[in-house]
């Protein structure tokens, strides 16, 4: 048998001789918002589970965290009884702005699963994992509870900590992070305060920090909480609690045996496994900074306007099943997904869902004496049908125009995000359309075109996507409720692409003027860093014109992050780090091209 734990950031197997203290059928990591419905599930259908929380209560990001209502998820599932029973009893003793009361929640969920035979470990946390020989089968873990260490033995092991936590330290692979930095989404901070006879909620984004990294946690913790007091002489809330929980949106992203991707659900490509259940939302980035986002991400966020596009995707069990284990399964945000997709499979229905198929998909495990991977996939589908969890009934139409003259016509008008997307996707088809607007006497729509153009890699587009940037085209689209990106930050994004020394002296010429324009100057540092890549003559002078703003002593670069409510809370991130470093790995990549 071997223990892994976390050493420094890795897995350290230690070989050794483990008596389990006490042995369960299932173990789930967390008790929160994906872990709690796992674990429910699980005893609800006669097997023995513990539930390890470092916290001590239920519920996790719905109850401690301060998010205590629904944004966008498909209803459906064991969830609802839970909110159902909530609602019954908040009518009758309290009052509450949310869609439910977060603290008869928490109730809630642990009675559900006391009344089931539960073992709730409050305050404690799994610090290791027992391996089998082959270190390919958990056999059990390590958890430090109030009454000291414990070693527990179980036939299947759920994380649902939220960042992969218990994954990691099995040893499992996850990814963490945009490319750029590595930073994942930024993180919400929730204070709770007096509003005349009820609560009010001031929740704001607070900045970055690395979930998996201890001290940047807690300078990050810190630091929020910070943000809730106001300056002396000004009017102070009647404070009731800053909440516990960070409201974190993104962090370790654990390698799954099948991973959801962005670019291949674009191209219709899905997972091959069954839908257990869909989760619901648009690609809710809080990120601001999207100069230092993937490619992806750009496109979609930045040339195509597309934020508020919603989608219906599917959660299947190789999603959640840890790849290299026989019996580890992940519920929760930390489920098998790209950077991306994160966005959008983070909300608290979906985050419910993925725990009831991991806890029912482990009680059949049990039950059955084989691995997650053998189960009755066709049984485990009909419970989660005859739950809620799964009806494609509610399933909401997520598609794209198709007829030429429709494309056209959001081409030419205020919303032409979805236009660009789907005429860059299919430029075989559209191209025509493209080329004709792109010469007509609508600037408009020759603008739009060329977006679409770019996205597809045609040089058609360039002669327009130069003009756009010579002449500060800052046309702002519709295409989105929210979070639409100038039409300047496409072109720069875009000419970035091609390789042309015309573009790379355009840009060079744009950064000296671009002033106190953060986003514009972080397009614009992209942009050029990425043609120095394919034009050699030029690194010389792109180094030197960043480094020149980049290394000047009063340089600075502060972003507005994004709020989540209109409380007048501005927090600024500091971008002059990141774009550092994306520098400095962009010039060693050119040393590596020599």
């Amino acid at each position: 048998m071997f223990l892994s734990r976390l050493n420094g950031g890795r897995a350290e197997r230690i070989p050794a001789e483990a008596r389990f203290d006490e042995k369960f059928d299932v173990i789930v990591a967390g008790f929160g918002t994906a872990g709690a419905i796992a674990a429910i599930t699980a005893a609800e259908h006669g097997v023995r589970v513990a539930a390890v929380e470092k916290l001590n209560m239920a519920g996790g990001t719905a109850t401690a965290g301060g998010v205590w209502g629904y944004y966008y998820g498909l209803p459906g599932g064991r969830f609802e009884a839970v909110d159902a029973e909530v609602d019954a009893l908040r009518r009758d003793h309290f009052t509450s702005d949310g869609a439910f009361h977060p603290d008869l929640k928490g109730i809630c969920l642990e009675q559900a699963f006391l009344k089931r035979g539960g073992a709730l470990f409050y305050e404690s946390a799994v610090t290791g994992v027992w391996l089998d020989e082959d270190r390919q089968a958990v056999l059990g873990v390590r958890m430090v509870t109030p009454d000291g260490v414990r070693d527990c033995g179980c036939s299947v092991l759920i994380d649902a900590t939220g960042d992969g936590q218990a994954a990691a330290i099995a040893g499992a692979a996850f990814a963490e992070g945009r490319e750029s930095d590595g930073k994942c989404q930024p993180f919400s901070s929730i204070r709770a305060f007096r509003r005349g006879g009820g609560i009010g909620l001031s929740n704001f984004d607070a900045g970055y920090m690395k979930c998996s990294d201890p001290a940047d946690l807690t300078r990050g913790i810190l630091a929020s909480n910070s943000l809730h007091a106001k300056s002396p002489g000004e009017p102070q809330d009647e404070l009731y609690w800053i909440t516990r929980l960070p409201g974190l949106r993104e962090g370790r992203l654990v390698e799954c045996d099948e991973t959801l991707r962005f670019a291949e659900f674009m191209a219709g490509k899905l997972p091959p496994g069954r839908a257990l259940g869909w989760g619901y939302s648009n690609f809710d980035s809080h990120t601001q900074d999207w100069a230092l986002n993937d490619r992806p991400i750009r496109d979609w966020m930045v040339a195509a306007s597309l934020w508020g596009k919603e989608f219906a995707v599917p959660l299947t069990l190789g999603m959640l099943t840890v790849r290299g284990f026989a019996n580890l399964l992940v519920a929760g945000r930390a489920l098998s997904v790209d950077h991306l997709m994160a966005g959008l499979l983070r909300m608290q229905r979906c985050m419910q869902k993925t725990g009831e198929i991991a806890g029912r998909a482990a009680a059949l495990s049990v039950q059955a004496n084989c691995s997650v991977r053998e189960i009755d996939s066709e049984a485990l589908a009909a419970e989660l049908r005859t739950s809620g969890c799964l009806d494609a009934t509610l399933l909401p139409p997520c598609t794209f125009p198709e007829m030429p003259d429709v494309l056209e016509e959001l081409l030419r008008g205020p919303k032409p995000g979805m236009a660009i997307w789907q005429a860059s996707r299919n430029l075989d088809r559209y191209r025509g359309l493209l080329l004709k607007l792109l010469s007509g006497s609508d600037r408009h729509a020759a603008a739009n075109a060329a977006l679409a153009l770019g996205l597809a890699g045609d040089e058609a587009a360039l002669p327009e996507l130069r003009r756009l940037v010579r002449e500060g085209d800052d046309f702002l689209p519709a295409s989105s409720r929210s979070h639409n990106q100038r039409r300047i930050l496409a072109a720069v994004d875009l000419l970035g692409r091609f390789g042309c020394p015309e573009d790379a002296e355009l840009l060079l010429e744009k950064l000296h003027s671009a002033g106190e324009d953060v986003q514009l100057f972080t397009h614009l540092l992209r942009s050029l860093l990425e043609l120095g890549g394919g034009l050699p003559e030029f690194r010389q002078r792109i180094r030197q014109a960043v480094s020149a703003r980049l290394d000047a002593p009063d340089f600075h670069c502060d972003l507005l992050l994004k709020n989540s409510s209109h409380n007048g809370q501005k927090v600024f991130a500091p971008l002059h780090g990141s774009l550092k470093q994306l520098a400095e790995k962009t010039y060693q990549s050119w040393e590596h091209r020599r």
